[in-house]
């Protein structure tokens, strides 16, 4: 590795360490309340549920995409240094801010840690797992300001236990950290009262989250609300606050450029940019409805569907009436939804809407339900109540852990391995999973992408027909005796399914294998 990236990441590092140190030594000091030391055991429990069954699931292809993005940017940027210090400087802002890659800063630091963990599942995942057990003593520590004391803790609990939060603690990707992000970012604000300097520290953290994923920014007005929780700010911390709203927006501004142009364009006006992103069209009151699936079920989709409502009743009861200050539950029912509501606009121009990329959100869901269970009166009435939102809660764990979800590369690859032979070829239905394929299959093999026969005319017409399609595949498997095929998702490139009907029109099946998402076929040629 690179002295330039290697000084990069130290220095990161460094600070990183220093605003998280400083915020957490405002946010705990010493206060009249006695500790609480049920929340060390909830903390190693949630620790406990997201690295026990961390390998559990199989990588699949966006967390491999991760490790990939973060070693080419990390190239790119100690390759940009070389040119000198202001040319290097330049590259790097315009790698931070390539169009394609949502979140670069978080897969250049994933990348520094493989780097001194290695790349085994556990160790691409592990970062996930100290950010999600982090959010948990923050997020509990900012909470007990506002709640009552039994709402407070019932929040810990699902920030530690939530399915949802538990899934994305395990997932090498940047979830479990944009959570973490926006908790610092409300703390360092939290600090800002009796230090003005907090919200340079409320800025950084912000910023990270900007620039770690781009759809951060829908968070922006649920934390300009939380300023609003609670009355009585000094005239200093307000001068303080203007001063790091302008420091954001300055440190912002190559990203603004590319979020700007991905959903406007200037074409005689200003219009919205639409078309087509890979995603379904979603239907905001479905959004909503899948937003609330992960809150109460995690990414599970086994559960009775009657297993959202407990959990969403509960919500509403604490935004419509909870024992906490109309300004509490306002401000944590703009920061609950309003993320929803943003990227639902977006998505009726351009599809992007996906769960996960709400999850910030999921504290704030997590309050107002602890907030309306609180408002239930009655001990027992509380414990049915809880016993109900438990219930599909401690399934979805127990699916995430023992069910597989992901698309499970790792036992295909591991069939193909037992099997293959030298000069056989692996044929790729869709050639982007090769990726993944080969983070598992790690020996020298041949292989190919298979046609991509979805592509259309303006018109509509496929752009490859059967015929061409045929020639293609007989010069891909020309003089081999054996070919392996790793099937799947396979409509995203070949609705048609003219690779698989070829091959069996052309060679005798010899073996197959189904795995979660992934299937492996073995055809013998003449």
């Amino acid at each position: 590795m690179s002295v330039e990236v290697s000084l990069f990441s130290f220095l990161a590092g460094m600070g990183l360490s220093f605003g998280l140190g400083r915020m957490l030594q405002v946010l705990l000091r010493p206060s009249r309340r006695r500790p609480d030391p049920r929340m060390l055991l909830l903390i190693l429990l949630a620790f406990a549920l997201r690295a026990g069954s961390l390998t559990a699931q199989s990588l699949w292809r966006d967390e491999v995409d991760a490790l990939r993005f973060g070693r080419d940017l990390s190239r790119e940027i100690a390759e940009a240094f070389r040119q000198g210090d202001r040319a290097g400087w330049e590259r790097v802002a315009a790698i931070l801010t390539r169009p394609g890659f949502n979140g670069p800063l978080y897969f250049i630091g994933l990348f520094q840690w493989v780097s001194l963990a290695g790349d085994s599942e556990f160790a691409l995942r592990f970062p996930s797992v100290w950010l999600g057990t982090l959010a948990v003593a923050l997020g509990f520590a900012l909470f007990r300001r506002y709640l009552p004391a039994p709402a407070a803790r019932l929040t810990a609990w699902f920030l530690a236990t939530a399915p949802f939060l538990v899934w994305y603690g395990q997932e090498a990707k940047m979830y479990a950290l944009l959570v973490f992000l926006f908790l610092a970012a409300w703390g360092a604000q939290e600090a800002a009262r009796r230090d003005p300097q907090g919200w340079v520290e409320a800025a950084l953290w912000l910023l990270l989250g900007l620039y770690s994923h781009i759809l951060f920014a829908l968070f922006l007005p649920a934390f300009l609300a939380l300023i609003g929780i609670r009355k009585g700010w000094p005239w200093k911390a307000l001068i303080g606050a203007t001063a790091a709203g302008l420091l954001l927006l300055i440190a912002d501004l190559p990203l603004l450029r590319w979020q700007i142009r991905q959903v406007l364009q200037w074409d005689g006006g200003i219009h919205p940019i639409c078309g087509e992103t890979g995603f379904p069209r979603v239907a905001p009151w479905d959004g909503l409805e899948m937003v609330a699936w992960g809150a109460a079920v995690g990414v599970w989709s086994g559960f009775p569907s009657w297993g959202l409502l407990p959990l969403s009743a509960w919500m509403i009861l604490g935004v419509l009436a909870g024992r906490v200050s109309r300004r509490v539950r306002g401000v944590l029912t703009l920061w609950a939804l309003s993320p929803w509501a943003l990227l639902s606009m977006l998505s009726l121009c351009r599809p992007l809407f996906v769960e996960r990329y709400l999850i910030a959100a999921m504290p704030a869901w997590f309050a107002l339900a602890a907030i309306g269970w609180d408002r239930i009166p009655g001990r027992v009435q509380r414990a049915m109540a809880l016993a109900l939102v438990l219930a599909p809660m401690t399934m979805g764990l127990w699916a995430q852990s023992a069910t597989p979800i992901k698309s499970d590369f790792r036992s295909a690859a591991r069939i193909v391995a037992a099997g293959y032979r030298p000069g056989e070829l692996i044929l790729f239905h869709i050639g982007y999973i090769q990726y993944v394929f080969d983070y598992y299959f790690r020996q020298p093999y041949e292989g190919a992408w298979a046609p991509a026969t979805n592509f259309r005319t303006p018109e509509g017409k496929y752009r490859l027909g059967e015929a061409e399609v045929a020639s293609r595949m007989a010069a891909l498997v020309q003089g081999r005796k054996g070919v392996w095929l790793i099937y799947s998702e396979a409509s995203m490139w070949d609705d048609r399914d003219l690779v698989r009907r070829w091959l069996e029109a052309h060679g005798q099946l010899t073996g197959r294998w189904v795995f979660q998402q992934v299937e492996v076929r073995r055809y013998a040629l003449p």
